[in-house]
């Protein structure tokens, strides 16, 4: 006897291509960069370890888009110069720098997507000594730009601490103490040991030969176990002072112990300069950034579309699943639609790993399936939108990061066959 079996729909291999573009919240077609003119009251001036500095402020292109440097090496145009939208990849020099993921969040995450007194609240919160002031929106500007050009080109902002001396030298009657440049001090303070009555006084030298006392440094210890503090006298460690120049301190000091005691930790406070080279809400600023990115960085997923284990079956396309940084919504070209594993349409986002299925349009092959990340407020998963200028000659004018929301849309080709086949 002949058994005939029906046609039935067999396991079929599915197909997923991938395109990627981030979407700007603003028309970004004509936008024009001017030859820089009166220094506006948001510029300022950064350091960076290897004692170099650069001005930093918003780069505004006309009509109202602002962005910031992505190549601390570019030229500023010298007349009017046209810029277009681009990609990441578009600027020769960050091709072998994978960071827009850190780009994208320190964009998302600072001056002017947020206001000052959002990015005050936020340095506070992680523990940033910033006290009850608002970080200024020149400080906000040298920030981000040194956090990006940190990721851009190398460059380290200055953020070793003044009060904080190069070289420490413990010896039997004596502390010496090295910096790394003149230093003011306004005091110290010192944990010490004694087993007695003991004398310490602080001294100066711009040699580290020749010694001198400073006035008003002695403090007198008993014994016992203990932290000393001392303040001293404005103009004590004043090495110079010139009309119309800074004055100067000594490089090189020492606390010398008379009687039975010990010096363990010591710290300074100065006098008539802060405590870095740059002013301290930057260096938070740019240190707070850095320390996100870097987290974001190792949070975000390229969204892709996870296609292994479905199958085709009366029209229906799954399972599929999302790969995402956070929820995002899925749409389907036209005639199909996404549904779940009840047939029930999907309408609101999914979330990162949910399974659906594609309910596909009688006898299609292929679909588009849109995903739509909006750029979470963590700002996960987004792209960094370019400026490069047009101009032919302009191939050395500064490429920019526009400071521009953009939802990172991500289409999916979905491609599947179906197979017949009849055992007899």
């Amino acid at each position: 006897m002949t058994i005939l079996s029906l046609p039935v729909d067999a396991p079929a291999p599915v197909a997923v291509r991938r395109r990627v573009s981030p979407t700007p919240s603003v028309d970004l077609s004509r936008m024009t960069r001017y030859r820089p003119g009166t220094y506006s009251h948001t510029v300022d001036t950064i350091v960076f370890t290897d004692g170099t500095s650069a001005r930093t402020d918003l780069i505004r292109l006309n009509p109202n888009i602002e962005a910031y440097s992505l190549d601390f090496a570019g030229i500023a145009p010298s007349r009017p110069s046209r810029y277009r939208a681009d990609t990441w990849s578009a600027v020769p020099h960050l091709q072998a720098r994978a960071h827009e993921a850190e780009v994208d969040w320190i964009l998302r995450n600072s001056f002017p997507t947020l206001s000052t007194t959002e990015i005050s609240r936020r340095l506070r919160a992680a523990g940033y000594p910033l006290g009850n002031r608002n970080i200024a929106e020149h400080e906000a500007i040298a920030g981000t730009q040194a956090a990006i050009w940190r990721l851009t080109n190398g460059l380290e902002l200055d953020d070793r601490p003044l009060n904080v001396p190069t070289r420490v030298v413990h010896g039997a009657d004596a502390v010496s103490i090295e910096f790394d440049g003149e230093r003011q001090l306004a005091g110290y303070a010192a944990v010490v040991t004694s087993s007695g009555e003991a004398v310490l006084t602080l001294q100066k030298s711009a040699d580290g030969l020749a010694w001198e006392d400073v006035a008003s440094s002695k403090v007198r210890v008993t014994g016992g176990v203990g932290e000393v503090r001392q303040v001293l006298g404005v103009g004590s460690t004043m090495s110079d002072s010139r009309h119309g120049r800074a004055s100067h301190g000594y490089r090189h000091y020492r606390l010398v112990i008379d009687g039975a005691a010990a010096i363990g930790e010591l710290s300074f406070q100065l006098h008539g300069s802060r405590v870095y080279r740059n002013a301290e809400p930057i260096v938070f600023l740019s240190d707070h950034l850095l320390t996100g990115a870097r987290s974001a960085r190792r949070l975000t997923v390229t969204p892709s579309l996870l296609a292994a284990a479905a199958t085709v079956e009366d029209s229906i396309v799954g399972p599929l699943r999302l790969a995402t940084t956070d929820s995002a919504a899925v749409r389907a070209s036209d005639g199909h639609a996404v549904v779940d594993a009840d047939g029930a349409e999907i309408i609101g986002p999914l979330q990162p790993g949910a399974e659906f299925f594609l309910r596909a349009r009688p006898g299609a092959v292929a679909a588009t399936l849109t995903v739509e990340v909006p750029g979470c407020a963590a700002g996960f998963g987004g792209r960094v939108i370019t400026g490069v200028a047009r101009d032919e000659v302009a191939g050395g004018y500064t490429p920019l990061a526009l400071a521009v929301p953009a939802a990172l849309v991500v289409e999916f080709d979905v491609e599947w066959s179906v197979e017949e086949s009849a055992a007899l």
